[in-house]
């Protein structure tokens, strides 16, 4: 029970108990007398049960005012539930009736509808009928209209012809679009085709009677007359026509004023004056077709595409043609790539100026038309993109050439790379620049195809310089100087030239995959909208050829280690340049030790000591490993002036050459350790190569080692795993030969005991 409502202040019994009895009823869904008198009793005990509870919280909590409160609440309710006991007969009653209507009503609409269905069915062919008397009545006005223009037609054909008689332009206008309506109008009837070819005739013969005069008017740039031309042609739909005349007016002048143009290049003597030819025809057509820009909008309306169309137009029906023209120029000109890059900027500052002329005129082109201004600007010179490569290759390999001279002296040749690769690299940034000036480097993969030749012609001159020291190291003015330290520094001065070239070449790889992706991001904006730019005019073949070779270099420098792929055999060439240039200086300080080695004889058994064995301090070191070790020990005086502190070209150029010198030990130290090495190499071939060896000769010789040893002790270093045991097997006695020969390798072992012709007792 919602016993909340009982405090409100205008709280109605009635109300309330109604309102609980309907709800009482949508929860039971019974509404008879029975079910309402037991929903009486049952309420009023309730609410005899509530203010039964009421009064007593009362008593105990609050004194007697709760329960008098609880009295005239149970007072009120008693008074109220008598007052609807006695209404429910009344209000059984008045439901019962309520019912009985609604049945009534009921039953008179489905007789209604009935009575609809019936009439319904009784008037729709009367209404078909009448929705087909109505159409062919509309069909019979239509057909009186028809017939009413066709007996017209006749006296508008007349009136047509003598107009066309009388030149009267404005009355055949008037009378053309008078028959226009009246076609119209005629659709229906019979014979309508061969009045629509009358129709197009005499707009024919309307079209070419203003001919002359609207040719006159764009001539002049009358803007009122041809404001009426426009109106007439806009009548007889023939609107577009009328623009094609406007264009063909505007290509003939300027095909006049192109052949003006060339005529006066032709008369100038002067060359930088005859390749101003084409700046001083497209600033003149800019600055027209800005004019007739705000002509063309007073003109056409929001139409004012019709100059940029002129110029799409124009430039490809030029005669004669730009590519034609500036090819004649090229054969009697000796500076082409210059004159080329000179016709490209002005494509290209053209071009900007057409873009800033669309923006500040808030023009948007068609697609179409975008495409087409940007072909007619740069299509013709596409020829000359093509023929690019050629021409750089031509320029590049005559510069070449002029470095690529023989040298009297190593000196000499050494000095002249040093200024060839400085001055290759500049010509090689100079073709870049050319390449992005003359092509926007759509040209730059086929550069760096005819590149690779270029620099193998130039690394043809280290070649040819390092035979030249190779040959004076062995020609006889070098021969009588065992220690020459000439040659040294040239093979120094040479791998510091190769180390520079190295070096640039990876900058210069460096620069060229910048430029690769420049290229690539732009090649991808031209496939959008935008300012126009040559990129646009670039078919599809071509812009995915390019697109694959940047790719292509772009994932050979993901696998590349020595290089960024994009010249890995010129890397690999380079390498073996700096091999041989070491090789070189190794052989120049080894020259004096094989000088010496050269001399050494194993001593003739003497006679007078023959069965002596004598001990070995009574030997002394032969003069020639005397002389190698005073040679050893004087190195290091002549390798630290120049690796001492070795710059970083020449620091890279020997880490090429050998993974030891990327060790933190000077250089010096490692090239003399080097040199050594290949010293106790060469001696221990030189003593392999004696076939008798007796005993005194084997302590001689064990002397000598030890010697040598000793001389490497002091700089630091010692003979090699072999050299020291072959002086083991010297030193070893015959009969202890077998045993201290043990962990010697066999090959020195079986050598040494043939030479002491030791008997082996295996």
């Amino acid at each position: 029970m919602d016993v909340s409502a009982l405090s409100a202040p205008n709280f109605s019994p009635a109300d309330w108990i109604n309102t609980n009895f309907r709800k009482h009823v949508q929860d039971t869904g019974s509404d008879d007398s029975d079910a309402a008198s037991a929903f009486i009793r049952n309420y009023v005990a309730k609410l005899q049960l509530y203010i039964f509870n009421v009064s007593r919280s009362g008593r105990t909590s609050q004194g007697k005012f709760p329960l008098f409160f609880g009295f005239q609440v149970n007072n009120a309710v008693e008074e109220s539930s008598a007052v609807v006991v006695s209404s429910m007969p009344r209000m059984i009653k008045e439901s019962a009736a309520l019912q009985a209507d609604v049945q009534r009503l009921q039953e008179r609409m489905t007789a209604m509808r009935e009575e609809v269905a019936a009439v319904q069915s009784e008037t729709g062919e009367c209404m078909a009928t009448l929705e087909r008397l109505n159409t062919r009545s509309q069909r019979l006005q239509v057909a009186k209209e028809s017939l009413q223009e066709s007996d017209g037609w006749g006296n508008l054909l007349a009136e047509l012809e003598d107009g066309f008689e009388r030149n009267d332009l404005k009355g055949v206008c008037d009378k053309l679009m008078a028959l226009q309506k009246s076609l119209f109008a005629q659709e229906q009837l019979a014979g309508h085709a061969e009045r629509v070819t009358q129709v197009e005739d005499f707009k024919n013969r309307l079209e070419a009677l203003a001919s002359p005069s609207v040719v006159q008017c764009f001539a002049e740039g009358n803007l009122e007359q041809a404001q009426h031309f426009v109106q007439i042609f806009t009548g007889i739909q023939r609107l577009p026509q009328l623009q094609q005349y406007y264009r063909a007016v505007q290509k003939n002048f300027w095909q006049q004023q192109w052949k003006q143009a060339i005529e006066l290049q032709g008369a100038d003597t002067q060359a930088q004056q005859q390749q101003q030819f084409l700046t001083l025809y497209y600033d003149q057509l800019l600055e027209h077709c800005q004019r007739q820009v705000k002509w063309c909008s007073n003109l056409f309306g929001e139409d004012c595409a019709q100059p940029f169309l002129v110029i799409a137009e124009l430039l490809p029906a030029l005669q004669p043609t730009r590519d034609a023209h500036i090819l004649q120029l090229l054969k009697t000109s000796n500076e082409r790539l210059e004159m080329l890059a000179q016709f490209s900027q002005v494509n290209q500052s053209f071009v900007l100026h057409l873009n800033s002329l669309l923006e500040q005129s808030h023009i948007s082109l068609s697609e179409d038309l975008h495409r087409m201004l940007g072909e007619a600007v740069f299509e013709y010179f596409h020829k000359f993109i093509q023929q690019y490569p050629r021409l750089e290759e031509t320029q590049l390999s005559t510069q070449v050439d002029r470095l690529s001279s023989n040298h009297a002296t190593p000196s000499d040749g050494v000095r002249h790379l040093e200024e060839s690769t400085r001055k290759l690299y500049e010509w090689l940034k100079e073709a870049c620049e050319r390449c992005s000036s003359i092509t926007s480097d759509l040209a730059l993969c086929k550069l760096i195809t005819l590149l690779n030749g270029i620099f193998k012609r130039q690394l043809e001159s280290f070649g040819r310089i390092q035979r030249q020291i190779g040959l004076s190291l062995g020609s006889s003015s070098y021969a009588a100087q065992s220690e020459n330290w000439s040659l040294l520094q040239y093979t120094m001065s040479q791998l510091q030239c190769l180390a520079d070239f190295q070096a640039q070449l990876h900058q210069f790889e460096q620069d060229l995959h910048n430029r690769m992706a420049n290229l690539s991001s732009k090649l991808a904006k031209g496939t959008n909208r935008g300012p126009i730019t040559i990129f646009q005019t670039c078919d599809h073949a071509s812009r995915t050829q390019l697109l694959n070779s940047i790719a292509d270099y772009q994932q050979k420098k993901s696998e590349a280690t020595d290089s960024l792929g994009i010249f890995p055999q010129i890397y690999a060439t380079l390498k073996g340049h700096f091999t041989d240039t070491h090789d070189i200086t190794l052989n120049i300080l080894l020259q004096p030790i094989e000088t010496h080695l050269a001399h050494i004889r194993p001593p003739l058994d003497d006679q007078s000591t023959a069965g002596i064995e004598m001990p070995s301090f009574s030997f002394a070191p032969q003069e020639s490993i005397t002389q190698i070790g005073q040679y050893l020990l004087t190195l290091p005086q002549h390798l630290e002036p120049l690796l001492l502190s070795p710059s970083a070209l020449l620091k890279q150029a020997l880490e090429v050459c050998n993974i030891k010198y990327t060790q933190a030990i000077p250089c010096a130290d490692i090239l003399l350790s080097l040199v050594v090495e290949q010293c106790c190499v060469l001696y221990q071939t030189q003593i392999l190569q004696i076939k008798s060896l007796p005993a005194s000769a084997a302590t001689q010789l064990s002397v000598d080692i030890e010697y040598l040893s000793n001389v490497l002790e002091e700089l630091g270093l010692s003979i090699n795993l072999q050299l020291g045991q072959i002086l083991t097997l010297l030193k070893a006695a015959p009969d202890q030969y077998l045993t201290l020969s043990s962990g010697c390798e066999p090959r020195l072992v079986t050598a040494i005991r043939q030479m002491r012709n030791i008997i082996s007792t295996q």
